[in-house]
């Protein structure tokens, strides 16, 4: 059985740790193992780990891999590793991943690298090909497992030289949170307090404001379907008002709602009628997960994570043209017009249930007792 084991939990920022790996941690203590976290500091984040009763060192981690302020950090972790004699690390995110297998090379430590996403992908720059990539076909020789979440890193990490590859479902999702809404919950009642009609067809984003979710094509589809198809966009970012004033400038503020940080998206989802994600770039995207969980059809960009998640046909369209908002409009108009979203909402109800937290446990569990039995 895997346990006994002092396991140094490695990511680049804490809002990694608090938002995606908690299950895992607490997996992992439930074996029986000792977890420690590092991690820069960057929001409340780290205070509320804290709270949990985790031990977590901040280490002043820089996102940017050529960032010569890593150096220092490396130098921390090097004295910490030093001081608490950690027998396993699980590293994430490009940075923690760097520094996770150059400490495991160090002291001759194995370890464990969860790729959330590889920067380098169909469609990326040029430059992230030849840094990104290069950076992680290097580190692989010293990676024991590398772990993807989709078909395309998957494929590529197979021709690197980790020891073992794996492909899991995600994250995980915690789908039992949801099982308990309200069974009062009023559809039509929610929808008004939104102010929207049972007329309106509501079309779903739940994504950052950032250059990558690529909210300047989303209002231009708005902007091309009928006026009783209304956009309520969940979320925040450093693009927020900018793109209020795009929708603005469209002649779109009857039309689109930017509501921000909501904690009641998962009832906006059962409001909704279909989700709509134009991204330049996803590992595999949660939103989308629960969009589907709660039966939405969904339109989006086919690239790497979504195309994992929807069937061209059977759950929603895939957009080969990211910034085509015909496409995207096109395909939208013919999910009403043609009635798909029941069928298509079911079908995506029905597959995502292998995405639960549940399952993607019992895979790492499986992958620890493979690999660090006899460490």
């Amino acid at each position: 059985m895997f346990t006994n084991k002092k396991v140094l939990v490695l990511a680049t920022t804490d809002n990694m740790i608090w938002q995606f790996l908690l299950p895992h941690i607490k997996q992992l203590q439930s074996m029986g193992n000792e977890v420690e976290c590092a991690c820069n500091r960057s929001g409340f984040w780290f205070d509320e780990l804290q709270k949990l009763g985790l031990i977590v060192h901040e280490i002043p981690f820089k996102r940017t891999p050529l960032n010569f302020q890593n150096l220092k950090a490396y130098k921390l972790l090097k004295k910490l590793f030093k001081d608490r004699k950690y027998t396993l690390i699980h590293c994430c995110q490009p940075v923690g991943g760097v520094m996770g297998r150059l400490l495991g090379k160090k002291f001759k430590k194995p370890v464990i690298y969860t790729a959330h996403g590889f920067h380098f992908y169909k469609g990326a720059p040029l430059l992230n090909k030849i840094v990104y990539k290069n950076v992680e076909k290097h580190f692989a020789k010293y990676t024991d497992v590398l772990i993807t979440m989709n078909q395309e890193d998957f494929e590529v990490a197979q021709k690197f030289k980790a020891k073992k590859v794996y492909k899991i479902n995600g994250i995980g999702v915690n789908w039992k949170r949801f099982e308990n809404i309200d069974k009062t919950f009023d559809r039509e009642e929610f929808r008004k307090s939104l102010g929207f009609s049972a007329e309106d067809k509501i079309i779903l984003t739940v994504a950052e404001h950032t250059e990558n979710k690529n909210y300047k094509t989303i209002l231009q589809v708005i902007k091309d379907l009928p006026h009783n198809y209304k956009f309520v966009s969940c979320g925040v970012g450093k693009l927020f008002e900018q793109n209020k004033e795009d929708a603005n400038l469209l002649n779109l503020n009857d039309r689109v709602k930017f509501l921000g940080y909501r904690k009641d998206v998962n009832l906006i989802m059962k409001a909704s009628d279909l989700f709509l994600f134009a991204s330049f770039r996803e590992g595999l995207p949660l939103a989308m997960q629960e969009a589907m969980y709660f039966g939405l059809p969904v339109v989006c960009s086919n690239i790497r994570g979504n195309r994992d998640l929807i069937e061209q046909g059977k759950g929603g369209f895939l957009v080969n043209e990211i910034t085509n908002y015909k496409l995207y409009s096109n395909y939208i108009k013919e999910v009403f017009e043609r009635n798909l979203q029941k069928e298509m909402g079911q079908h995506n109800s029905n597959i995502i249930k292998s995405y639960s937290i549940e399952n993607v446990l019992m895979q790492m569990e499986k992958i620890y007792e493979e690999n660090f039995n006899a460490n």
